[in-house]
């Protein structure tokens, strides 16, 4: 039983790249049963697991109008060219 808790025991330092991973693909199950049973006893963890999942949504949705990242009169030219290129490729992308 001891061996069982060392195997789903978690330090905030262990769960902070879990949470961000979950964020972006499924976690195993035992990565979810360890990182749940963290969350249920770290208060902390808990409210920077809300926090990255606010931060993530808000950036989701700016994501929608990329036009709105060139409308910044003071960025670089050639900055502002590379984005136009990334986003023309990206779109490129998503239609095949």
């Amino acid at each position: 039983m001891d061996g069982m808790l060392k195997t789903l025991k978690m330090t905030c330092k262990d769960v902070y790249p879990l949470i961000s991973e979950n964020q972006d693909h499924p976690l195993t199950f035992l990565s979810r049963i360890r990182l749940k049973m963290h969350l249920a006893i770290c208060e902390l963890c808990e409210i920077y697991r809300k926090q990255l999942e606010i931060i993530c949504r808000i950036t989701r949705s700016m994501g929608k109008d990329e036009s709105k990242v060139l409308e910044d009169r003071n960025m670089n030219p050639e900055v502002k060219e590379k984005i136009k290129q990334l986003i023309a490729e990206k779109k490129l992308i998503r239609t095949f």
